[in-house]
């Protein structure tokens, strides 16, 4: 926790007035020695929160933008999501996710949890469930470009790398992206069916995906209906973003 608080502090230096620092100034702005500042400026530079400059000294690097536009994003697709999201969830009680990506991970914008007596938690989503491994992540796949595809797929289908069939998951991306949907289990749990449905701006760009969860026996009962309703809530989130298909 220590060590978090001070990444904060190293990023709170850069401001408009003061967007460039060497090593030396951050130590004495901190009141931290060179070494142990060197250690963390190093560290934010390597996953790209800083970037070293042609004379030594740091700025703000590329993730700063990056996250500064997800945020920006996100913000306006919660707000369009929340009610949809609020009032599926008063009707069916069932478990609810609505999510992007950021390179290559499932990111959780929100979730809601279902509250019937066997539910299930929101934690079976998040950046642990590799795309490919879920409806929502296999939405964002096929949502990407064919040479942004191309790249996430000659680096998961090695050895190792997740995909067991290159082809076979290529064909059932171009389903789903005509479909706009996908469902099935998430990872190897039999138990739970997941519904996911693409959730489209004013542009008709694919931004997020809403998904609802559940148990596999309560699925078999209605699986119609789950998918009627999943599909229909994505839609409505669609509308609010300004989206008219067509």
């Amino acid at each position: 926790m220590k060590t978090i608080r001070k990444l904060g502090e190293v990023l709170r230096c850069f401001t408009a007035d003061h967007p460039e620092h060497s090593v030396t100034a951050l130590s004495r702005i901190m009141q931290n020695s060179v070494s142990g500042t060197h250690d963390l400026v190093d560290g934010l530079a390597a996953i790209g929160l800083l970037r070293k400059s042609s004379r030594g000294r740091y700025r703000l690097g590329p993730l700063v933008a990056t996250l500064y536009h997800a945020l920006e994003d996100s913000s306006s697709l919660v707000e369009a999501a929340r009610p949809v999201m609020a009032r599926l969830a008063a009707e069916h009680r069932e478990t609810l996710h609505l999510t992007m990506h950021d390179h290559g991970r499932l990111l959780l914008v929100e979730a809601m949890d279902g509250n019937r007596p066997l539910h299930v938690s929101t934690n079976v989503l998040g950046p642990h469930v590799a795309l490919n491994q879920a409806p929502p992540g296999r939405l964002h796949l096929a949502s990407f470009s064919p040479a942004r595809l191309g790249l996430w797929l000659n680096e998961h289908c090695r050895s190792g790398g997740g995909v067991d069939c290159r082809a076979r998951l290529t064909e059932d991306l171009a389903r789903i992206a005509a479909e706009g949907f996908d469902s099935g289990p998430i990872g190897e749990d039999e138990d739970l069916i997941c519904l996911a449905a693409r959730v489209c701006d004013h542009a008709g760009r694919a931004v997020a995906v809403l998904s609802m969860t559940v148990p596999e026996g309560r699925h078999a009962r209605q699986p119609r209906a789950f998918r009627s309703v999943t599909v229909e809530a994505a839609q409505q989130i669609s509308a609010r973003l300004g989206y008219k298909p067509g």
